[in-house]
């Protein structure tokens, strides 16, 4: 077992070091840049989150400088990235790193595995790449991966299948070169082994791949279906008074916390809204239909423009002058009606 198992870390290797994207993240050992590009990797695609590694790094380029900015600041650097849980559970590793490991990043597995937002998967990456240890990185691309490899038929979302491919990896990090190991099963994953097509006739481990052997890579590996998610229907109100304002509020919520959206209320008439706001509207227009779909639910969003008589401002909400608006975080889900604001509001 010993030695396929080093055939295949020495193979995959080998290809790594010949067919590897160049991406920035790659051509460091920096355990900072190395846990960014990891989490931001998370929900989004290679490609597209170049850039913003690369502005994010630039404006928080070390730990003790994401610590000491404001959490407002964080999320707008990320903004359109998505999935805003990630960037505040930056924020707040970087403050417990300053606090509790001198601003660095620990190298300490347990310790590491505290840090907010850091799960085994992170941990490993940061720990194999940047550090040198025998610590997998068992995303979904590694157990595709290694389901077609060992022929594994047990639900690869399951504790139990993880552990297992976790088991596998580890005895196979050959001493000096986890990280290329690591390294290696991500880009394996990402342009040979694919989920619906994996390109077998170009991968450099299909001597010794189980499920190819077998005829079946098109059937592994087996994962249980998601949960349906909740959909709920929404208005969106840019509700703007006579003195040119928006009314926003500051999300309290989980979903998008922190970040700061228009009237969001669930689907009613609109006099019916601003009825509740206390707000009598003088102008209506329709701004169209958006869906954003997240983790859990989807939304279903009808955008209306209003415009309404001075008032007090709602419990909760602020009128914000509308050269500030774009200064603040605002969330990818509203993106729709935040282009259609500069276009037809705020740019005027």
């Amino acid at each position: 077992m010993k030695d396929r198992y080093g055939r295949i870390a020495q193979s995959l290797i080998a290809w790594f070091e010949k067919n590897k994207r160049d991406l920035p993240f790659r051509r460091t050992k920096d355990p900072y840049q190395i846990w960014i590009s990891e989490i931001m990797a998370q929900q989004t695609r290679i490609a597209a989150l170049i850039p913003y590694f690369e502005r994010f790094t630039k404006q928080f380029p070390t730990v003790e400088a994401l610590a000491a900015a404001e959490e407002e600041e964080v999320l707008k650097a990320w903004q359109g990235l998505g999935y805003y849980a990630r960037a505040r559970n930056l924020h707040k590793a970087a403050q417990k790193m300053v606090a509790e490991c001198g601003g660095k990043v620990p190298e300490n597995p347990e310790q590491l595995r505290k840090m907010p937002g850091i799960g085994a998967y992170t941990a490993g990456a940061v720990l194999s790449i940047a550090y040198g240890q025998k610590e997998p990185a068992v995303d979904g691309n590694a157990t595709r991966v290694f389901a077609r490899i060992e022929e594994i038929y047990e639900d690869v979302l399951k504790p139990q299948t993880i552990r297992q491919i976790t088991d596998i990896i580890r005895d196979m990090m050959p001493d000096g070169q986890a990280g290329a190991l690591t390294e290696a099963i991500m880009e394996l994953g990402a342009l040979v082994c694919l989920p619906q097509t994996p390109q077998c006739q170009v991968c450099p481990v299909r001597c010794e791949c189980k499920a190819y052997q077998h005829g079946k890579t098109e059937t592994l590996p087996f994962r249980s279906g998601p949960k349906p998610k909740k959909e709920e229907h929404r208005l969106i109100l840019l509700a703007e008074d006579e003195q040119g304002r928006i009314l926003m509020r500051k999300r309290s919520e989980r979903l998008l916390h922190n970040l700061w959206e228009y009237v969001n209320l669930p689907v009613q008439p609109t006099q019916q809204a601003l009825d509740a706001l206390g707000l009598q509207m003088l102008e209506q227009r329709e701004i169209g239909k958006a869906q954003h779909v997240f983790t859990h639910i989807i939304w279903h969003m009808q955008g209306v423009y209003a415009k309404v008589q001075n008032a007090p401002v709602p419990e909760d909400y602020e009128w914000v002058p509308k050269e500030e608006i774009e200064t603040k975080a605002l969330p990818t889900a509203l993106s729709v009606f935040t282009k259609w604001g500069r276009k037809n509001l705020w740019n005027q």
